[in-house]
């Protein structure tokens, strides 16, 4: 499943790394790639990873998580 993760002041490349590759350690998510200028994280996940998973993976790391969404779009 493709997710939007919307996380408040994603300020800066380091930390979209950072926030990133720790996503992508986590069991389940297959991809992850944080964009500073939207304050998003876009992830593809299997389909047992949760959104409070996804949630409290990235307030562990330090960030406040506004939603999590279903990604729409033409190629979901």
């Amino acid at each position: 499943m493709k997710k939007v993760i919307k996380v408040k002041d994603l300020c800066c490349t380091i930390c979209c790394e950072r926030l990133s590759q720790a996503l992508e350690l986590k069991d389940g998510v297959l991809k992850a790639n944080a964009d500073k200028k939207r304050n998003a994280v876009y992830v593809e996940t299997l389909s047992f990873v949760s959104d409070d998973f996804l949630r409290a993976a990235v307030e562990k790391e330090g960030f406040e998580v506004l939603s999590v969404e279903r990604r729409k779009g033409l190629f979901c």
